[in-house]
């Protein structure tokens, strides 16, 4: 979805589809951006081109009938590789120049290919990857992939020819739909109607690959499920968070895991200046009985189920390298807490007399009162673990929660405890969820984690920083983990303070207002870093936010030594207080 405040880099995807198309007003369904955010000038062509040649609408109402299905990101690139060829044939007899347009996007494809890291290639989906590297190729005319038949023919399917009318085209990518994924009209049906834009919003997907980002823009009034917002709503039209937000968020995310009270206190200690016209919420993911049965809180949860069985299918598809980090990140982790280790008391005969259990001695005759030191050891630290998921991480959910998953089956194994906790900002409410406790050993409610909305990480991090009543924690030092990209980005505006209008929160705004955050947890005694996944762009502001404590993880590889180096630089620090 398109809001009608547009962004900058919006307005100029949308002048370049105006331009090509020869018309002026229509709103584009699609726009198509690299990913760093820059405008895709030759895709952005393409999809003007389609209005110029095709009757776009139909077009549009070909790929609305499978937005349904959990492949319809795949299907809208491939099909998108149908159309570029089909226009480009089209086009090109009137504008020559096309041709010297096309070949620079294709190198443009090459040129980034170089800087990508091998983590960013694993969340590429690989048959686009590869008929994206098959086109451009053959359009510079140098040595492409090595095929398999399936893919060589796809690839042939693929070149819609420019003799083709809009019927002509719609039957060829239902006949691709079809061929080569069995896809059949009507399987993956689409409820239409008004959807509610919050709800769509959460349920988006961003198409970001190898090279562009081609999102759905739809009409802002609901009609597309997976339509995409690019940049803020606009300060005039924000409110604070209603009833009807706090039942929305108790029907997605479960009942509040502390009291009303308790809350209440939170919200007045912490929804403050900037953050005055926000709420929180705290949840364990557990259903909220009276919570009222929204149709979009439902389709949300069955989103949320797809995905953590998208995480756990990942999870056994890598479960022998995933189990050699945890061996090699437990090692290394197990030497640095040498002198940060107690051993764990056991019941003896003869020790120190734990008073609880004396009764025994004259009673029962039990002997076994005393305590000693057993051969296990614990850790003198407390480990907090907070996820980013938000939207910006939706494309690699199944990595991120993986890697929290070794990290705290690591920790786990040591017997330090270790909790877990995600977080993301919708309507106005940052929502906290818990997905493993401290006590717990089995770690398998991380692959919950899943990604949407926004993320206010200051007011993240403020809540977690008030949440000390776990007895795990007593008589131990805390130290907090933030699996972050370094990027706050929040739909609710800062409220005005010293200002007379709020402003949107995002930008030097945002991460001021993280720093301040981290500052006042590490002058309340937390160790805080970072484990950085995200844009090379925001390496600024992540050393801004967390000064020198943080690492910088670019592909699986590395997690165990940066996680670990990470760890022994906070470890220094307490030495040094």
């Amino acid at each position: 979805m398109i809001k009608k405040e547009f962004s900058g880099s919006a307005r100029r995807a949308r002048n370049i589809i105006w331009n090509a198309a020869g018309r002026y007003d229509f709103e584009p369904p699609f726009m198509a951006f690299f990913p760093n955010g820059v405008p895709d000038h030759y895709f952005n062509m393409v999809v003007g081109l389609v209005k110029k040649w095709l009757d776009l609408d139909r077009i549009w109402d070909f790929f609305a009938e499978y937005e349904g299905d959990h492949r319809a990101e795949e299907f809208d690139e491939f099909l998108w590789l149908g159309l570029e060829n089909c226009v480009y044939e089209k086009e090109v007899r009137e504008r020559p120049i096309l041709e010297a347009l096309r070949r620079q996007r294709a190198a443009r494809f090459y040129k980034e290919q170089e800087s990508m890291t091998r983590q960013q290639m694993e969340y590429q989906s690989m048959p686009v990857y590869t008929q994206q590297e098959a086109r451009w190729s053959r359009v510079l005319g140098r040595r492409g992939p090595v095929l398999t038949p399936k893919e060589a023919r796809m690839a042939e399917a693929l070149c819609f020819s420019g003799e083709l009318d809009t019927e002509a085209v719609i039957s060829a990518m239902q006949q691709f739909l079809e061929e080569f994924f069995r896809y059949q009209p009507g399987k993956s049906p689409v409820k239409k109607g008004r959807a509610n834009p919050l709800a769509r919003f959460f349920l988006r997907h961003e198409h970001q690959r190898r090279d562009h980002f081609l999102v759905r823009t739809g009409t802002g009034e609901g009609d597309h499920p997976r339509a995409v917002t690019l940049g803020h709503a606009g300060l005039g039209k924000h409110h604070a968070p209603t009833e009807e937000d706090a039942a929305y968020i108790r029907a997605v995310f479960g009942r509040c895991a502390v009291t009303e009270n308790e809350l209440r206190i939170l919200q007045n200690d912490l929804c403050v200046g900037e953050d005055a016209d926000c709420r929180v919420w705290i949840t364990k993911g557990e259903p909220a009985p009276d919570a009222l049965p929204l149709k979009e809180a439902e389709e949300i949860r069955q989103a949320r189920d797809r995905q953590r069985e998208s995480n756990e299918a990942f999870r056994k598809e890598h479960a022998v390298q995933m189990q050699g980090a945890v061996k090699a990140l437990s090692v290394r982790v197990e030497t640095m807490l040498a002198s940060y280790l107690r051993h764990l008391p056991e019941p003896a005969r003869a020790g120190r007399i734990c008073p609880e259990k004396a009764y025994r001695l004259p009673l029962l005759q039990d002997g076994r009162v005393f305590l000693k030191d057993g051969e296990d050891t614990e850790a003198e630290i407390f480990v907090d673990l907070l996820l980013d998921a938000s939207q910006s991480r939706m494309n690699s959910q199944e990595m991120l929660s993986a890697e929290a998953w070794i990290v705290a089956q690591s920790l786990v194994k040591l017997h330090v405890p270790v909790r877990v906790c995600a977080f993301r900002s919708l309507r106005g409410y940052t929502v906290l969820e818990e997905l493993k406790t401290a006590s717990e050993k089995d770690c398998s409610g991380i692959f919950r984690y899943y990604a949407g909305g926004w993320n206010r990480d200051a007011l993240a991090l403020k809540i977690l920083g008030r949440l000390e009543d776990d007895p795990l924690m007593q008589g131990k030092q805390r130290i907090l983990l933030v699996m972050t990209d370094a990027s706050p980005n929040d739909s609710t505006p800062a409220a005005a303070t010293d200002r007379l209008v709020p402003r949107e929160y995002e930008g030097a705004l945002g991460v001021r207002a993280a720093e301040e955050a981290v500052r006042h947890l590490r002058k309340n005694g937390l160790r805080v870093g970072a484990v950085f996944h995200g844009n090379p762009s925001h390496l600024g502001d992540l050393n801004q936010i967390f000064g020198h404590a943080n690492v910088r993880i670019r592909k699986a590889s590395q997690l165990a030594q940066g996680v670990s180096d990470l760890l022994l630089m906070l470890l220094r620090e307490m030495q040094t207080d």
